[in-house]
């Protein structure tokens, strides 16, 4: 494979096969980590939250300009996806948890691409789920987006950011009553029905304006 330049200073990548500026723009603003692969696992691109993870991760790294495993029963799963790929059998798609010692765990997903004949090099894209790395939403998001008050738009980022109610009410100096006054109002203008979908339509959406 040919040396692909340095992606923004950090990963390395194939000329002319990554994203376009359209496509990070949009990627950059997922919740999740977004690496595109060649057909030998080597890396074409990623978007913002997988460059961080793939840095300073322990588990998940970028060798040779190759995504590789620190575990070996992970590098061998992934090796024989890659194999049953070249060989013109469609790979199934893999996933792993990579454990870290007092942090949450990363989730990955790989999934082989379609060929399609439009001459991409790309035929694996790795999601990656690193709960530690969302970033908060804005206010102006909350506010204008779903019409939260701005208190609603407190109790909404803490309870994103992984706070329970009780913590929510104690890292904002609430009571517990008051902060379910505040959910049940955001259930309604977010027109969701519990917590979680809450926290999934927040993750999914836009996070700053």
């Amino acid at each position: 494979m040919v040396p692909g330049k340095v992606l923004r200073g950090t990963l390395p990548r194939v000329d002319g096969q990554g994203l376009s500026k359209l496509d990070r723009f949009v990627l950059d603003r997922l919740d999740r980590g977004v690496v595109l692969l060649d057909a030998e696992g080597c890396l074409l691109d990623a978007n913002d939250l997988a460059q961080r993870v793939l840095l300073n991760s322990s588990g998940l790294s970028v060798r040779n300009g190759r995504l590789c495993f620190a575990d070996s029963t992970l590098e061998e799963r992934f090796n024989r996806m890659l194999r049953t790929s070249r060989a013109g059998t469609s790979a199934s798609a893999l996933a792993v948890c990579i454990r870290r010692q007092g942090a949450p765990p990363h989730r990955i997903l790989i999934s082989t691409l379609p060929t399609n004949g439009d001459g991409s090099a790309v035929r694996f894209v790795a999601l990656i789920y690193a709960p530690d790395e969302q970033r908060e939403i804005s206010l102006d998001v909350l506010t204008q987006l779903y019409g939260l008050t701005r208190a609603q738009a407190d109790v909404a980022r803490k309870l994103y950011a992984g706070y329970s109610v009780e913590e929510t009410a104690d890292a904002l100096d609430l009571s517990h009553n008051t902060v379910r006054t505040h959910l049940k109002q955001i259930f309604s203008k977010c027109e969701v029905q519990s917590q979680a979908e809450l926290l999934h339509t927040l993750a999914v959406g836009p996070h700053s304006l």
